[in-house]
């Protein structure tokens, strides 16, 4: 199957990577340590292979032809859920089986909490 994004579904796990990218260079900023520089830009590229990973792993399960242990969520979505790591990705999407196409039309992740 072809699969193709709708734009709010990249712009969701977009938002995610931003958001954990955005903690943690507030809590490495300024603290002071000799290593900091090498930290924060430790942080941009866990960041960076996030992004690639959770992308990655959509791909991986929604181009094969049929998708095993979806669940219908509306008349014509579908809900999908797995595991990147540890954070639980929940993608909707739908299908057009004519065109062999599948749209991603929403993508959720179980955020893990920053213990101090």
């Amino acid at each position: 199957m072809e699969l193709r994004f709708r734009e709010s579904a990249l712009a969701d796990v977009r938002s995610f990577v931003f958001h954990y990218e955005e903690a943690f260079l507030e809590l490495y900023s300024d603290t002071g340590l000799w290593s900091e520089d090498t930290i924060l830009e430790s942080v941009r590229s866990n960041a960076k292979q996030l992004f690639t990973d959770i992308y990655g792993a959509i791909e991986e399960h929604l181009e094969r032809r049929v998708v095993l242990g979806r669940k219908t969520k509306r008349a014509a979505w579908y809900e999908f859920s797995f595991r990147v790591g540890s954070r639980l990705v929940i993608v909707h999407y739908s299908e057009n089986r004519k065109h062999n196409i599948r749209w991603v039309e929403s993508i959720a992740i179980d955020r893990k909490p920053i213990i101090f």
